[in-house]
């Protein structure tokens, strides 16, 4: 639970900033706009006293819409309109602990089906473990290979147009389908790649959602002087075929020259894109800046929603520990490279649209930083794309170390220990001699509406 005085300093974060937002009315103005709304059934949000002003009132909205290039630009500024709140998570259930028979080597996805039953992915493993909604361990599906209904090291899944269950493999990139009950049904592989193109393709990440089926993946080309790496985000036909592009970037990486750039390797590969309930593209497409673009399906950038902030100026230890999980494999051996890393986290996190079109971002700071029982806190934006509240996730964990998923309507799985699983999945766990292994469980949360 968030303590009293956490409590009490969103109460006074709340009034103190509706006290900076009116304390420049005088009661005149008041008075005018009450009678204004009494007249026109139209209601300021606040005023003020100004040049242009009629009646001595101005409406002053929480966002500035400003058109760039023929593209809508929702400008927020840093205080939501209806202050902060705490999401308080009820636990459910939990699985995986240490008398636990089912083990977790790394959890990279979980997701619901209609039913309400639970499918956690495990990348490490390369299968599903699927859970009733009570926790009741139901069956494993897929598996380690390259066989039908096979996969490797799976780091995302989905329901597909069809109703199978897509296993996202990044490596060699495709997306292995299988029915709910472990039947093959067969493979998409990304355009151009294999004998349609040859390159080596990859694939990170893909939604359906509201009749778009969208995949974030990359195409690496051999050139004479290196590779060309093409990385997209685009939606694609059931059977694998590009529709529309919505972003892309290309570059030509030097590692064993240049080394790693961490400013120049930026694209919404991760969270950092999301399908709303309507088949919309949210993506935040620049590193630094608080932007996030919204696509209808056919491609058309509709608008951008933007938010001041500035971005979380990471610690020596946090740049330490970016530097030290790059890993380069070269004949086998691992190769030391030049790794340039920020000073600044990227301004964006994590992009969620919830079932009532509401948008949810974890900035970098929300993560970061935060009071005593509050895992991470959200931005929340309305469908016109106004900053209408910040929400502070109450549970168990820490964001440095574990990971929080939204996976369903009014459920939220907390990853425990998902940082150093991930690093051990990779070799770069440390050696701790005897002590027991760290915790990686998976607890399941319900929540009330927010």
């Amino acid at each position: 639970m968030p303590s009293p005085e956490f409590i009490r300093r969103l109460t006074r974060t709340s009034c103190n900033a509706y006290r900076r937002r009116t304390r420049h009315l005088s009661w005149p103005s008041v008075l005018i706009a009450g009678l204004i709304g009494f007249l026109t059934g139209f209601v300021p949000v606040t005023t003020s006293i100004g040049p242009e002003n009629i009646f001595g009132v101005r409406t002053v909205l929480a966002a500035e819409e400003v058109m760039v290039d023929g593209v809508i630009h929702i400008k927020n500024d840093g205080l939501p309109l209806q202050g902060q709140e705490v999401l308080q998570l009820e636990e459910i259930w939990r699985r995986g602990g240490e008398e636990d028979e089912v083990f977790f080597g790394y959890i990279s996805k979980v997701m619901a089906d209609d039913a309400g039953n639970v499918y956690v992915l495990d990348q490490q493993q390369s299968h599903v473990e699927v859970f009733s909604p009570e926790g009741e361990h139901l069956r494993t599906l897929s598996r380690e290979g390259e066989g039908p209904g096979e996969v490797r090291g799976p780091e995302d899944m989905l329901f597909m147009p069809d109703g199978s269950l897509g296993l996202v493999q990044y490596f060699n990139g495709r997306i292995v389908k299988i029915t709910l009950d472990d039947t093959p049904v067969g493979t998409l592989r990304p355009p151009g790649s294999g004998a349609d193109g040859g390159g080596m393709p990859s694939i990170r990440r893909a939604r359906y959602r509201g009749g778009n089926f969208v995949v974030c993946g990359a195409r690496v080309v051999p050139q004479e002087a290196g590779i060309e790496r093409t990385q997209y985000l685009s939606s694609w036909t059931p059977d694998g075929k590009e529709l529309v592009c919505y972003a892309d970037m290309t570059t030509y990486p030097q590692l064993f020259t240049k080394g790693w750039i961490e400013k120049d390797q930026y694209f919404p590969e991760r969270e950092q894109w999301d399908l709303g309930p309507d088949g919309r593209v949210y993506t935040a497409e620049s590193r630094d800046d608080y932007a996030i673009s919204v696509y209808a399906p056919d491609g058309t950038l509709e608008r951008v929603v933007e938010r001041k902030l500035q971005p979380w100026r990471r610690t020596e230890r946090e740049k330490q520990e970016i530097a030290d999980s790059v890993v380069v494999i070269r004949a086998g051996e691992r190769v030391g490279i030049n790794v340039e890393v920020e000073d600044y986290a990227p301004a964006v996190t994590e992009v969620r649209v919830r079932e009532d079109g509401s948008l949810w971002i974890l900035p970098g700071r929300g993560e970061r930083d935060q009071p005593g029982g509050v895992m991470q806190t959200y931005d929340v934006f309305d469908t016109q794309g106004q900053f209408m509240r910040q929400v502070s996730v109450a549970c168990e964990g820490d964001a440095s170390e574990d990971r929080l998923i939204f996976f369903a309507p009014g459920r939220a799985a907390l990853i425990r220990g998902a940082a150093d699983a991930r690093q051990n999945m990779y070799g770069r766990g440390e050696d701790d001699g005897d002590e027991e292994p760290p915790v990686h469980d998976v607890i399941i949360y319900r929540y009330g509406e927010s």
